[in-house]
């Protein structure tokens, strides 16, 4: 009997003690994850504690109607973009070469949209990492109240709120006890860039209380990489742009200082469905809306053309079920591996700034930055310029990219450790082709003028390549 009152007992302690245990704690994720990362460092100010909440049930009340009208445009221009596409193969074929199977080497980090997609943060961000408020949703995205009343008609000016929005005295910046040393080094690398090549001038402050410029850019290591666009005129002190994780680059600090500076997503840009197509049945159709393009009354692009380089285009598998294919091809499919990956703002994206900040304007003494656009002397990276006899063009083609005698050895997603890159329009602004697997070669193309820029690059060992060109008559 005694050892049954011990074996209760034993019972009722183990019991108590199961029950004692803590609940194991979900992480956050989401707006609830984005309201926790703001509120330490004070980036809720003048902001309601529910404020991504709302952000989040406002686009959750857009998104399915949003995705349709983007999946039934898409799908209607299906066939006819794989019928052009099968017949600038057989136009433009110069050799049929056997091409032995190959993989395309991953990037070896993710993406933006990769990072805060894994942090459920686009439920509260659009486009993946624009932190914007419901206004902004409305005028620039065509986002509706679900309520009458509430509704509103969308811009119908081209940057109504300019220049009031823009850093017309300079961007003043401070670094947040959070940042690591890498993160750091990347945000002043990126700071240098837009500086050096630019107008906009950055001045690192300790505290909003030393600059008489409001508000102050915080950098700071929150969730996932995002930013505001343009510069926050409600009043506010700080502008916060998150750096978390995995977002300690210099193209990211780049990409998100565009923001800041007033840029949007490349791929969302009005004339967007003139260059690519979206393989919508690749998308996640809960990710869908992040295709939404930007209405033409507020996204202006100084008449430069698109640029599927820019430092603000996302990856050509943006958004992906099937991560190993594309979501976004290029109209031409020579220009597949040249969407997205670019390591620093393109010259497309230079010369907006530069137009944006009104740069051209200022007088014959000053210069914008080191000129227009110019990176520094960099060996890792080679450029002939071939030119044709007045009156005729240059048609080429590619051989071979590699190292060490392999065909594939360079061939990665945009081609992201090496590779060589060709422009062959008339406007030389935005960039060109680039090729580094083997299924891009022996296709023929044929500049608009007489002049070709061909210029191949290494991250990684070195980059040697064959390309055959001749002038042709027009």
């Amino acid at each position: 009997m005694a050892s049954m009152h011990s074996a209760f007992a034993l019972l009722v302690v183990l019991i108590a003690f199961v029950c004692a245990l803590p609940t194991p704690s979900i992480p956050l994720k989401g707006a609830a994850l984005l309201t926790q990362t703001k509120e330490k460092v004070g980036g809720l100010t003048g902001l309601s504690p529910d404020h991504y909440e709302k952000i989040a049930d406002f686009i959750n009340a857009n998104k399915d109607r949003i995705g349709a009208k983007i999946k039934a445009v898409h799908e209607k221009k299906k066939e006819e973009f794989l019928k052009k596409k099968e017949e600038d193969k057989k136009k433009r074929k110069v050799k049929d070469v056997p091409v032995k199977p190959f993989t395309k080497k991953p990037k070896g980090r993710p993406s933006i949209a990769d990072i805060n997609g894994a942090l459920g943060l686009d439920e509260a961000l659009w486009d993946g990492d624009q932190d914007l408020t419901i206004d902004q949703l409305k005028d620039v995205y065509g986002l509706i109240d679900t309520t009458p009343s509430l509704r509103r008609k969308r811009q119908t000016k081209v940057d109504s709120a300019y220049p009031a929005d823009t850093w017309t005295q300079g961007v003043p910046y401070m670094f947040d006890s959070s940042l690591t040393t890498d993160h750091i080094n990347a945000i002043k690398a990126a700071i240098a860039f837009w500086q050096g090549n630019t107008c906009v001038k950055f001045t690192q402050v300790t505290s909003p209380s030393n600059t008489a410029v409001s508000p102050v850019i915080r950098f700071y290591v929150g969730s996932g990489c995002f930013s505001s666009i343009g510069r926050l005129t409600s009043g506010v002190t700080t502008q916060d742009i998150s750096l978390g994780s995995g977002c300690q680059y210099t193209d990211i600090a780049a990409h998100e200082i565009g923001h800041a500076l007033g840029m949007f997503h490349g791929q969302v840009r009005y004339d967007r469905d003139n260059w690519v197509w979206l393989d919508t049945a690749n998308i996640i159709p809960a990710k869908m809306y992040n295709f939404q393009i930007v209405d033409s009354s507020v996204n202006y692009n100084y008449g430069m053309r698109y640029d599927t380089r820019s430092i603000m285009h996302y990856e050509a598998n943006a958004f992906a079920v099937n991560k190993s294919s594309p979501t976004i091809y290029a109209n031409d499919f020579l220009a597949q591996l040249a969407i997205g990956g670019s390591r620093i703002p393109t010259f497309t994206d230079v010369t907006l700034i530069n137009n944006l900040y009104k740069c051209y304007d200022l007088t014959v003494t000053k210069t914008v930055g080191n000129g227009q656009y110019a990176e520094t002397q960099n060996a890792s990276k080679c450029t002939w310029w071939i030119k044709a006899p007045a009156g005729q063009k240059v048609e080429f083609y590619l051989q071979r990219v590699g190292y060490d005698g392999a065909d594939d050895a360079q061939c990665a997603e945009e081609c992201h450790w090496g590779g060589v890159d060709v422009k062959w329009d008339s406007d030389k602004k935005p960039e060109g082709y680039r090729f580094c697997c083997p299924d891009q070669y022996y296709w023929s193309q044929v500049s608009n003028n007489e002049l070709l820029v061909v210029q191949a690059f290494t991250y990684y060992y070195y980059t040697d390549f064959t390309l055959t060109y001749r002038a042709v008559l027009q």
